[in-house]
């Protein structure tokens, strides 16, 4: 699994953001991983009218407050203008993720993103 699908445009979005998420969190921030049909390399057919979303997993030491977890999701907002690719963050702690019904499948095709 890799992340050939993302354009150049696309790339510097993540990387843009994972540094947003890194100056936010700090050493809270854990890990970011890409997964869905992005981290599985399944593009959209032609004529899509949009790209599909990019799922992120933002696995934090500890559940955001409700205030910084708003803020952090308001920050993908601009990056969709620059590169037309929205960005879903799903922020869990690892016992959440590991709680999570989704947990198993996120996993199994999810790309970790080195963080700066």
């Amino acid at each position: 699994m890799s992340l050939e699908i993302l354009t150049g445009a696309e790339r510097r979005t993540l990387d843009a953001y994972v540094a947003v998420l890194r100056e936010r969190l700090g050493d809270d921030l854990l890990a970011v991983r890409v997964f869905g049909s992005v981290a599985r390399g399944e593009s959209w057919w032609d004529g899509m009218p949009i790209p599909s979303d990019l799922d992120l997993l933002v696995l934090v030491r500890e559940p955001l407050a409700p205030a910084l977890g708003r803020e952090l999701l308001d920050a993908t907002y601009p990056l969709y203008l620059e590169s037309g690719r929205q960005l879903g963050p799903q922020f869990r702690t690892p016992e959440q993720h590991a709680a999570s019904p989704s947990g198993a499948a996120i996993d199994a095709d999810s790309v970790e993103l080195a963080l700066p």
